[in-house]
């Protein structure tokens, strides 16, 4: 009996040890293949970086040459440290408190002024009103923070923002963004003197530099800042033209801002390639050191499997069949990576299962933020359909002007319509963690007025 209970033992082991081997020579899926090949797919930038001037966006009187030349001479540094601490950050943790600060900038900012109580994201809908009641403390305001403001409307001469240091998990991030809502007061200011053509030129301008960001940038910070910053200013264009003669019409450089940003920047191909990157580079770090100090260790975590997955949970976002799900406006929740991609319960898993549990952790939170930047572009068809009514003044059969909107504003599945009580025009959002279901927009002076 006893050499029958070894035997089944034994044979129990070998089907165990058969099974491990499996799991670890398992084979990379094509779903895994196709999504690594277009996450890993070398991009082209257009145009100048951004970055410097968003590095330095507090310090004053410096030109660009100068700004950049703090810059490189910080990506310099943080390579440096970067590569003479690997050991002490990405090992067993003993001596991380002994590791150097990261390198700053050599030349620091004054200190930075308190962040704006008005005309922030969120209150937009009383920031007129607010400098009305106050012209003069607005405009010392801005005075205190007229070098921010040049700065800012600097951005405009830049097509991407691109980070220039090497990806690793202590990579420098701006820390200057939320600062950009500041020129918003100073275009209402402009309006509230009666300079409202430069309020309309510094609000469009901004919304292509907006734009930029939400479209051209390599990481999910930038991304999402610049979405917000591009729906803060269209909100508060439309508030400004709102209280203009129908006749006064955006300005020539509105074109860039108001234009609906396309399925692959609402897929937010370019930051999640960007995230793929710095996930490589850190999980590389982490195989290099963790792995080397404790050999076990590569049965539990094996890091080309660790970023076929991660390539599954974020590859979707640069492949057509997202892409087109976008284009046709359906949501996208739950639908960047399937669940297969996500479940650490996969033969594969067995002998990486760190990496399968990193993976499955880390995908569903990009999902939302797709989502939100499916609201920023039906935020941008709102403010196009805005725009086209307050142009084409009709009758006062608003739901009848709606349908004929051009096509570019319209949406088979959830378009722009009159909202109940007829006052406004609203868009629902499919994206309900910020406590409000609808977008909306009051209506145009003239459209309100034939509807009342």
């Amino acid at each position: 009996m006893f050499k029958r209970m070894a035997a089944a033992l034994l044979g129990l082991l070998a089907l165990l040890a058969l099974f491990l081997l499996a799991s670890r020579f398992w084979p990379a899926s094509a779903m895994q293949k196709q999504a690594r090949a277009a996450l890993e797919q070398p991009l082209d930038w257009p145009g100048a970086n951004a970055w410097a001037l968003l590095e330095t966006l507090d310090h004053d009187g410096l030109d660009m040459a100068q700004r950049q030349a703090l810059v490189d001479e910080r990506v310099q540094a943080f390579e440096l440290w970067a590569k003479a601490t690997a050991a002490q950050r990405y090992g067993n943790g003993s001596a991380v408190e002994d590791v150097p600060a990261v390198p700053e900038l050599a030349v620091a900012p004054p200190a930075a002024l308190p962040a704006l109580e008005y005309c922030r994201y969120g209150s937009l809908e009383t920031c007129l009103a607010t400098v009305r009641s106050n012209p003069e403390g607005v405009a010392a305001d801005m005075q205190a923070r007229a070098d921010l403001i040049r700065n800012i409307a600097g951005l405009a001469d830049f097509e991407h923002a691109r980070s220039p240091y090497v990806a690793d998990i202590d990579s420098p991030m701006l820390n200057t963004m939320g600062r950009l809502p500041t020129p918003l007061a100073a275009h209402a200011l402009a309006h509230v003197q009666g300079n409202s053509a430069a309020a309309l030129e510094g609000l469009c301008r901004d919304m292509g530099s907006a734009r930029m960001l939400a479209s051209q940038s390599d990481n999910l910070f930038l991304t999402v800042v610049g979405a917000r910053w591009l729906q803060a200013n269209g909100q508060l264009l439309a508030h400004v033209l709102a209280e203009l003669p129908a006749d006064v019409t955006p300005p020539a450089n509105c074109k860039a801002g108001l234009e609906i940003l396309p399925p692959a920047a609402i897929s937010l191909c370019r930051p999640l390639q960007g995230q793929y990157a710095m996930n490589a580079a850190v999980n590389g770090h982490h195989d290099a050191t963790v792995m080397a100090e404790h050999p076990v260790g590569s049965w539990l975590f094996d890091l080309d499997k660790t970023l076929n997955r991660q390539a599954a949970s974020l590859g979707a976002a640069c492949q057509m069949p997202l892409q087109q799900r976008i284009a046709q406006d359906l949501p996208v929740d739950g639908g960047l990576a399937p669940a297969e991609a996500r479940s650490p319960w996969h033969i594969e898993c067995a002998t990486n299962y760190i990496g399968c549990v990193l993976s499955a952790i880390a995908a569903p939170a990009y999902d939302k933020y797709i989502v939100r930047m499916q609201d920023v572009a039906a935020s941008q068809r709102l403010l196009g359909a805005w725009l086209w009514l307050r142009e084409h003044p009709g009758d006062g059969d608003v739901a009848r002007q709606l349908a004929q909107l051009p096509q570019e504003l319209r949406s088979a599945h959830r378009p722009v319509q009159l909202n109940a009580d007829g006052t406004a025009l609203e868009v629902v959002r499919y994206y309900t963690g910020e406590g409000n279901d609808l977008l909306q927009l009051p209506l145009p002076t003239a459209d309100k007025a034939a509807v009342q």
